[in-house]
């Protein structure tokens, strides 16, 4: 499987595990009575964990390296807290501040979806309205699917699309129509009956809402969320992001060491992963939906069609144990009972490319905490995130939550060992002419593949990103598919025919898209 690819699906079942659904090791009380018998937390718990943040900020900073961070708590329908920590980019003077913007990758989800429930509000469509009637040119490969798949459906990632479809054709180059467009060629999972997150299903859905309101995604974030909640620096386009000057830069760690990395531009996936803004403005944000919509006395969101997006509507995860319920997905948000027995909303984000995001919303408490960092993902965002919950619940964090997340993200990015070096009996490749020539088949289009005197290259996608390939054994070699993540090496394996010119290229990653028809060069 591809690397990046790889880890946006190891990514996918992190950013639902944001909290481990078991009882509380032992530790002691804050000051004020249990949250759990008081049926929430009080004035004096918060303001004894708000003291604590700036020691969490900064010990997770000096355990990570992580170059910048943010963090936001809101509590009783006003912002609590809101501080920046390090730089908006290494080596440069530039402090984070709360008003510094970050790219907040999948927690682009629930924002997102909280600005459709104000369109279902207005009866511009409705959760259960089929995708289709907005959006016809919209096709699966099941036209069951096709006619029958909801915005619920495709923004509880039960629409049975499978997760990494989209996310290839997006890191070539190809824009959002096409990528749409090309959702017709993956096969199907069993529909309204599988949890598979997916990107793509989610932008179907916020391509469509634009078409129901007469106009873009990007332009309903604005109309309908961003403009009256007053986040007047939140934006669902990266033009807006990189024309703000107090904007954190993008980092990712090569050899323990956090460099800048090569940036993101998701535009083509706004409504999933392309929102940018500030913890000033998500505070803003998350005191809205603890509210049922209102904000500052003004109502914003329909309640009823918010609660939608706070309602389970698929299990995401089983339950481990006889003392867990399982975790489920509402609409755009991770819901579950977490380990107080505070039911929890809550939603990471993640970038390979230097980007790592939390919220968490405890609605019986009207509590909430976000964090934004300028790292690519590994546990720092959601550690914070935890032990400043657990700080204010319980007075100091439950468990090592460093630990748990390092742990838990440890697996995102490892490179294959077998692929690092031809094994010891690899078998020569064929004369180089024997794979050269145009690779197509309806998802990907045409790939190229190269010869000239640095080797094979395969060429992908509308922007001709090239990719020189490194001989493994056979007919089979690597390649380096990512440049932030350069240890990281993707198989591709060649089917030769018996005139020695190779008839397919399996490039890996999403079954039944992954292999292409080969043409030998003239």
């Amino acid at each position: 499987m591809p690397a990046r690819i790889a880890a946006a699906a190891l990514v996918a079942t992190l950013l639902g595990a944001t909290v481990a659904c078991s009882p509380a090791a032992p530790g002691p009380s804050a000051a004020g009575p249990p949250a759990e018998e008081a049926g929430g937390i009080s004035q004096a718990q918060v303001d004894a964990g708000l003291t604590m943040i700036d020691g969490v900020v900064e010990a997770e900073m000096k355990a990570t390296g992580v170059p910048g961070v943010a963090v936001g708590v809101v509590f009783a329908d006003r912002t609590a807290f809101t501080k920046g920590y390090g730089v908006r980019e290494i080596s440069k003077a530039g402090a984070v501040d709360p008003g510094t913007v970050f790219q907040i990758a999948s927690l682009s989800k629930p924002v997102g979806s909280t600005a459709l429930a104000a369109l279902v509000g207005k009866g511009k469509f409705a959760w259960d309205d089929p995708v289709h009637r907005f959006l016809p040119e919209l096709a699966f490969s099941d036209p069951y699917v096709t006619e029958h798949v909801t915005f619920a459906d495709l923004y509880a990632h039960r629409s049975g699309l499978p997760g990494l479809t989209g996310n290839r054709l997006e890191e070539i180059g190809f824009d959002r129509a096409t990528i749409l467009e090309r959702i017709r060629y993956a096969p199907l999972d069993p529909f309204r009956a599988t949890y598979s997150y997916s990107n793509y299903g989610m932008t179907a859905a916020g391509e469509a809402a634009g078409r129901a309101a007469g106009t873009t995604f990007e332009d309903v974030m604005q109309q309908e969320l961003f403009g009256p909640a007053g986040m007047t620096s939140s934006s669902a386009r990266s033009a807006d992001f990189r024309a703000r000057p107090d904007r954190a830069t993008q980092h990712i760690r090569v050899n323990g060491a956090w460099q800048v990395g090569p940036g993101r531009d998701p535009d083509a996936q706004a409504p999933a992963g392309g929102i940018s803004s500030t913890v000033e403005d998500l505070a803003r944000w998350m005191r809205l939906n603890l509210r049922d919509g209102t904000l500052d006395g003004h109502p914003i969101v329909d309640a009823d069609a918010l609660a939608e997006t706070h309602t389970p509507h698929i299990l995401r995860m089983p339950a481990s144990g006889t003392d867990s319920i399982g975790g489920f997905y509402g609409l755009g948000w991770n819901v579950e009972v977490d380990h107080f027995g505070f039911v929890r909303w809550a939603h990471s984000g993640a970038f390979s490319t230097g980007a790592a995001t939390t919220a968490v919303l405890l609605p019986k408490a009207g509590f909430g905490v976000v964090v934004l960092t300028n790292g690519s993902p590994i546990g720092a965002a959601e550690t914070i995130a935890d032990i400043v919950v657990d700080d204010v619940v319980k007075g100091a964090p439950t468990r090592d939550w460093n630990k748990v997340w390092s742990e838990r993200f440890g697996g995102l990015f490892v490179a294959d060992p077998k692929l690092a070096a031809p094994p010891p009996n690899a078998v020569p490749a064929r004369p180089a002419t024997a794979y050269t020539g145009t690779c197509t088949n309806p998802y990907y289009g045409a790939f190229t593949v190269r010869a000239d005197a640095e080797g094979l290259a395969l060429i992908e996608g509308p922007a001709g990103h090239t990719y020189p390939l490194t001989h493994w054994s056979g007919d089979s070699f690597t390649m380096v598919e990512s440049p932030e993540l350069p240890d990281i090496r993707t198989q591709v394996t060649f089917t030769v025919g018996p005139d020695g010119r190779a008839t397919s290229l399996d490039v890996g990653g999403q079954p039944g898209v992954n292999v292409l028809t080969c043409t030998a060069a003239a």
